[in-house]
């Protein structure tokens, strides 16, 4: 049996930190979004001096800095992320199960509106 090897050139090791650094805040952002959906928006950890939802901004500032810096690295081109950002907002409108009159998605766009 033969083995597969890519002939296009793997990533530099400055791509791999960036990489790997983008997986660890995608899995920051995954945890403190389970944490307010847990324990709620205002709840503070002992020790900490942030509630939840404060401090889900600032992972979710954290993940914005590294999908800039693989955007300025040209792994991933931004034209690409707002296409995929479009697909989400339709698959959202088509598929949620719940309504909010504060949703972000047009009236017209959404799956009962």
């Amino acid at each position: 049996m033969t083995r597969y090897v890519t002939p296009y050139p793997l990533p530099t090791p400055y791509e791999r930190e960036l990489l790997t650094i983008l997986i660890e805040e995608c899995a920051e952002v995954q945890q403190r979004a389970t944490k307010l959906l847990r324990f709620g928006r205002d709840e503070i950890q002992p020790g900490q001096y942030f509630n939840n939802s404060f401090r889900l901004a600032l992972e979710l500032g954290d993940l914005k800095a590294m999908v800039n810096l693989v955007i300025v690295a040209r792994l991933v081109q931004q034209e690409a992320i707002e296409e995929g950002a479009l697909r989400k907002r339709k698959q959202l409108a088509a598929f949620m199960q719940t309504d909010d009159d504060t949703s972000p998605l047009p009236q017209d766009e959404r799956a009962d509106g």
